[in-house]
């Protein structure tokens, strides 16, 4: 490494590369990091309530932890021009809103815990981008991460099936047989590993051939076998969409693209309930479309919200309180609300949680603002690359939060995912170099 004793040829010795122990920090802090968010804390968990399990003991040391460990390594080997890039004044304001909704929650204690906890877990997120030294340390840590979930969820449903297989058991029968993996649904495992696809995607098109392969069609298989419509019924058209309409319109026709596609979803999930109309519109195209009766759930959530648009219940205000709880059983619904832990409906339960302004800041961080991150992001083929499969994961979830709820529970790993793209769109629009916070 130093040059000061130069030695001659007679007394040269063969030279090695020098050991990067702070690169090799790097990469390791970012793979271990993005690991635990995805894999979580309580893998092969059966039971999964939302934000409840803001209680749960090996969630609140396991995400402490991992922010103290975050925190930490920023001093040490983030760039202070990518920490200076996280103080989004947007996202600010909604860590603020996030609080505040806590403060008039049935039970605040515990809704401030669970903001707490939240916000811990999404700024663990960010020292995936922010401790790799450069964009191929990057890549391999996306693929120890993608690996490490694929590897425990197949072992699995190989060696606990009665833990990463959906059984007859329970209040879901009809799932008997759908993989699950190392989380506690179909739909979640379905999300997640839809989401490390899209990984592979990229790792494919930054020449990891063999080891992207690997994933895609390790992720795509395991999609098809939860049974989540959703989920495999996305990722084709989600991919298509991205790659066709970057290469035909470029970034700013497909930006305005996924927004309109977004709307559109929105129109015939949530807007049927609202609009005869456009319920008309989806029972002409599918007839008896109730979306597994989760209409019926979105239209009790309406009703009951009514009068309280602009403050919510408050944060775990809702589902989790005696206002569902102490509600008499509508036998015309084909879906008793008291023992849903969510609407399924990532937006209708920011709006019941949060009030109108905590969903208009949240549809400006998801989806507005990435959407304008993303057309800004540099020309370079690490960065176009990245970003493309950043949008497709983005893209991916958005649509699927339509009809699961997970946006802003700081324990479901889908929501880890929204934010992990979110972060690196924001990142790769402000710093226009190929490493990645170095």
């Amino acid at each position: 490494m130093s040059n000061t004793a130069r030695l001659n040829e007679t007394d040269a010795a063969p030279e090695f590369p020098a050991l990067d122990v702070v690169a090799i920090a790097g990469f390791l802090l970012a793979a271990a990091v993005l690991t635990a968010v995805l894999v979580t804390f309580t893998p092969f968990a059966v039971t999964f309530d939302g934000n409840q399990n803001a209680g749960d003991l090996a969630n609140q040391l396991g995400y402490s932890g991992l922010a103290a460990v975050v925190f930490a390594g920023h001093l040490v080997l983030s760039d202070r021009r990518v920490l200076l890039s996280l103080l989004r004044p947007t996202w600010l304001l909604m860590a603020a809103w996030l609080f505040a909704s806590a403060l008039w929650a049935a039970s605040p204690d515990n809704a401030v815990r669970s903001a707490l906890f939240t916000l811990l877990a999404m700024a663990s997120v960010t020292g995936v981008y922010a401790f790799p030294k450069d964009g191929a340390s990057f890549r391999r840590v996306l693929a120890v991460a993608a690996l490490a979930v694929l590897g425990l969820s197949y072992f699995g449903i190989v060696a606990l099936p009665h833990l990463a297989i959906h059984d007859a058991s329970g209040s879901e029968p009809e799932h008997a047989g759908l993989w699950r993996g190392i989380y506690s649904h179909k739909n979640v495992a379905g999300a997640v590993i839809g989401s490390l696809f899209f990984f592979g995607v990229y790792l494919i098109r930054m020449k990891m051939v063999w080891v992207g392969l690997l994933i895609a069609g390790l992720a795509l298989n395991f999609v098809l076998h939860t049974g989540s419509k959703t989920a495999t019924g996305l990722l084709p058209l989600v991919t298509f969409i991205v790659i066709f309409g970057r290469l035909v319109g470029g970034r700013t026709l497909l930006a305005i693209g996924v927004f309109l596609a977004v709307l559109v979803m929105a129109l015939l999930t949530l807007g049927t309930i609202f609009s005869p109309a456009l319920d008309a519109v989806v029972q002409w195209a599918a007839p008896g479309t109730t979306y597994t009766g989760r209409m019926d759930l979105w239209r009790f959530a309406v009703e009951v919200w009514h009068g309280h648009e602009w403050t919510g219940f408050g944060l775990n205000g809702f589902w989790q309180s005696n206002v569902v709880a102490g509600t008499e059983k509508n036998f015309e619904l084909s879906w008793d609300p008291r023992g849903s832990p969510n609407a399924h409906n990532g937006y209708l339960d920011i709006a019941i949680s949060m009030g109108l302004p905590g969903l208009f800041i949240a549809v400006v961080m998801l989806v507005v603002l990435p959407l304008v991150d993303y057309v800004r992001i540099g020309r370079d083929p690490e960065s176009t690359r990245l970003g493309d499969s950043l949008l497709m994961i983005l893209f991916y979830l958005l649509l699927n939060s339509f009809l699961e709820s997970f946006l802003f529970e700081r324990a479901n790993p889908i929501w880890m995912m929204v934010w992990f793209a979110v972060v690196g769109l924001r990142l790769l629009a402000r710093h226009r170099v190929e490493p990645l916070g170095g």
